[in-house]
This record gives structure tokens, C-alpha cells and sequence, in this order.
């Protein structure tokens, strides 16, 4: 089939398989969640991958068993072949998704020892019985982008999105030779380490950041030089005492984006946590501003000095910086966020502030320099997820070029034996 086809001018040293040429089709077993608990599979137990996971909590191209919870089924009468039972470098295909992001992700399993788990709910387990593709190969071919792209466009379905196991057998794939296979896995595993352990460090710095913010916000720890008395104030009482002004965000429709495009940033702060909205030539601000979501969603930003606008579903904040500095009012209404006590009153109108919760604080040149403890920590954040963005813009790259032969391995690339 010419349409199914992935690259005219693929060097004649690779093929282009279907994948039911490559791949067995082993069946799968549909469990529900009310059938299922979670656990690391043990000798006792079954597990079972449901495309849940894939979709949401497997985040790498390849899982292993001995150290990952899965689901596990409860039925302990539960009869299956041992045909049936997975493999290491076996293959788990989500076949259905609500979008068409989610369309045929796969992951690969390892780890698997003499554990029993078999694929689950909405999942296609590929298993290459014929050896045409590496173990540790075949976990990156379906993360092409250009061959999930392929995907994508054959994917059918109305509100829940699937590739039929038929249409699948049929698509195409480029396939190098052993070796090159090899070679390409060396390469793309050398990313893959970079971004773990960017994503260890990163989580690293977190958790940091996190256990300062419980000392430093709550008087646990101080600075030293600092011995003042904290003061304490009512929630509901910061705009009585004119210390804030409240606010709300205006309705920014995508109509007005397009008719006034510009520079200045959108922000919404209940769309995906802190979203950039879009930009356009109008703003609200031109300060410094707390903002939060008013739908209930959390999460409290500082906004420095800057051309913005806030939409309606977002309120903001201004503040009497004699008495607080944005950057620890910000912080301190987070952690009060973080251990639930607004309960979500920053919900339809901020008036609903009024609770009788209270805020610790100091004197304004404590607050400075704790503020300028935890932005340093930001910023460490911030770097590190800066260079985790480049480093998977350049594994998608290689993924894109390595998997369908554009881009060529040097032969006296070492590879992983």
C-alpha cells in the first residue's frame, strides 16, 4: 500500500515492513478499575496494564516491573494461557485515547522475571516472535513523531479516538539492520539518562523548595540577624486593614486576540495551573500583582513589573509592599493552599476571602530576604526545566530523523552489547 508508505527515499539498506509482519497480536484481558488494586507485582499476583497508565502515569518509553506498581487483578481465580503472559521488550499499545494526542502510545515492559501480567483494558500487546527488531529498539519506533503523526491520521472514532487492530497490521514501518538498530538505541538512551536525571534533579530542587517554605514561611526557622516578633493576621481581615486590594481578570475572548494581536501576555491562571492564554496589543497591568484561579483551582503567582493582562476566570491582588513583600504573600498563601485550608473560598467572587484562618509574618526586611532565598530556589528550577525542554526538543529531533533513516548512525558508533 503506497498511502501507508512513511518515506519515498529511504535508503535501500532499511525496509519497510507492515507492522503485522513484524509483530504478534497477544491477547489482552479487559478488567476494570472496581477489578483492580495497585501494587509491584509479586509471586502471588497478576498484574495487569491498563491504558489509564499509559495515558497518565507512565512517562518514560519503558517501565520496569520490579520496581513499578501496576494494577493488580483482585480475582485470584483469574484463568489465563501462558502464552498470554507478557515479555520483556513486549510492547503495550493504548488503542483508545480522547484525543488524538493519546492515540497509540506505547510503552515497553522489563523486569518481568517470573512475574504473570497481562495486557488490560484497551490494549494491544506487540510482540516480536521473529527477531527483526532490537528489544530495547522496538520501545522507541511508535514514539517517531512522524510515524505517531501516521497514526494519528488513520485514528477513527467520535468523542473516544482508536486505530483498529486491522488498519494497524497495515501500516508501514522502516526498519534498519540489527546493528544500525543498535547503534540508534545507544543514541537515544544517552538522552533518555540526560532527561532522567535532569527530571531527578529537578524533583530534587523541589522538595528543597518545599521544605523551605515550611520553615521559613512559618517562623519554624529564622534568618539569622532576624528576632523580631511575627505578627499575625486574619485572612479575612487583610482587606479590611488595607494591606490588599482585590480583584478580578477580564473576559478575553479569542476573537479579541485575533483582532488585537500583540506582544503583551494573557494569563489564566485555572488553564493548565498558569497558562500563557495568548498575547495581544491590550493590557490590564503594567505592576506587580498577585494573581490566583477564582474557580478554585489554586495556585498563587507572583507578577513582576510587566505589560499583562489577566482573564476573568484569574483574581489578583495589589499590596501595601510597606508591610508585604509580593514575592512572601504569594508564597505563604500557597502553602496555606497546600495544606487545604482555603477549602476553595477564592472561588466565584474574592470577597469569599474572608475565612478565619490566619497569616503569619514578619517585619518587611525579613520578608526580603526570605523572598530572596526562594527565588533563588525558582530559579534553579527554572534552569533545570530549561535545559530538560532543550534536551527533550533534541531527543524528539533525533526521534524523528534516526527512526526513519534521514539522519544516520556512524558506523563505529559503540553500541549497547
Amino acid at each position: 500500500m503506497k498511502t501507508n508508505q512513511l518515506q519515498k527515499n529511504i535508503s535501500k539498506e532499511w525496509r519497510e515492513i507492515p507492522v503485522g509482519d513484524i509483530f504478534s497480536f497477544i491477547k489482552t484481558y479487559a478488567i476494570s478499575r472496581e477489578n483492580l488494586s495497585t501494587g509491584i507485582v509479586s509471586t502471588n499476583d497478576i498484574g495487569n496494564i491498563h491504558y489509564g497508565d499509559i495515558h497518565s502515569t507512565y512517562t518514560s518509553t519503558n517501565i520496569d516491573l520490579s520496581k513499578t506498581e501496576i494494577p493488580l487483578i483482585k480475582d485470584k481465580n483469574f484463568k489465563f494461557k501462558k502464552e498470554e503472559l507478557l515479555k520483556d521488550g513486549d510492547i503495550i499499545m493504548a488503542d483508545a485515547s480522547e484525543d488524538y494526542s493519546g492515540v497509540s502510545v506505547t510503552i515497553s515492559v522489563y523486569g518481568i522475571g517470573n512475574k504473570k501480567v497481562v495486557g488490560g483494558l484497551h490494549t494491544y500487546v506487540l510482540r516480536d516472535e521473529k527477531g527483526i527488531t532490537d528489544e530495547y529498539y522496538r520501545q522507541y519506533i511508535f514514539r517517531n513523531p512522524k510515524i505517531r503523526n501516521k497514526l494519528q491520521k488513520i485514528a477513527n472514532g467520535v468523542s473516544v479516538y482508536g486505530v483498529s487492530k486491522t488498519t494497524l497490521a497495515k501500516v508501514f514501518l522502516p526498519i534498519p539492520s540489527l546493528l544500525e538498530q543498535n547503534r540508534i538505541v545507544s543514541v537515544l538512551e544517552t538522552w533518555d539518562k540526560n532527561i532522567e536525571n535532569l527530571n531527578k534533579k529537578i524533583e530534587i530542587k523541589k522538595q528543597i523548595k518545599k521544605g523551605l517554605m515550611q520553615d521559613l514561611l512559618t517562623g519554624k526557622k529564622r534568618l539569622s540577624g532576624f528576632k523580631d516578633k511575627w505578627k499575625k493576621v486574619k485572612l479575612g481581615g487583610l482587606e479590611d486593614l488595607k494591606i490588599i486590594k482585590l480583584g478580578r481578570g477580564e473576559v478575553i475572548s479569542k476573537t479579541d486576540i485575533k483582532n488585537f494581536p500583540g506582544e503583551n501576555p494573557i494569563y489564566s491562571s485555572s488553564v493548565h495551573n498558569n497558562a500563557l492564554f495568548g498575547k495581544y496589543s491590550k493590557y490590564m497591568f503594567d505592576e506587580e500583582l498577585i494573581s490566583w484561579s477564582v474557580d478554585g483551582g489554586g495556585h498563587f503567582f507572583h507578577r513582576p513589573k510587566h505589560k499583562f493582562s489577566i482573564t476573568n476566570v484569574s483574581g489578583f491582588m495589589r499590596v501595601d509592599t510597606n508591610i508585604f513583600n509580593y514575592i512572601f504573600l504569594a508564597s505563604q498563601l500557597q502553602l496555606l493552599h497546600s495544606k487545604k485550608y482555603f477549602d476553595y473560598q477564592f472561588k466565584a467572587h474574592p470577597s469569599v476571602i474572608r475565612e478565619e484562618y490566619y497569616i503569619s509574618y514578619p517585619n518587611i526586611k525579613e520578608q526580603n530576604a526570605i523572598a530572596n532565598i526562594l527565588t533563588t530556589a525558582d530559579k534553579e528550577i527554572t534552569e533545570l526545566e530549561k535545559k530538560l525542554s532543550i534536551i527533550k526538543n533534541q531527543k524528539k529531533f533525533l526521534l524523528n530523523n534516526l527512526i526513519t533513516g534521514a539522519i544516520r548512525t556512524p558506523e563505529n558508533l559503540s553500541v549497547k552489547s
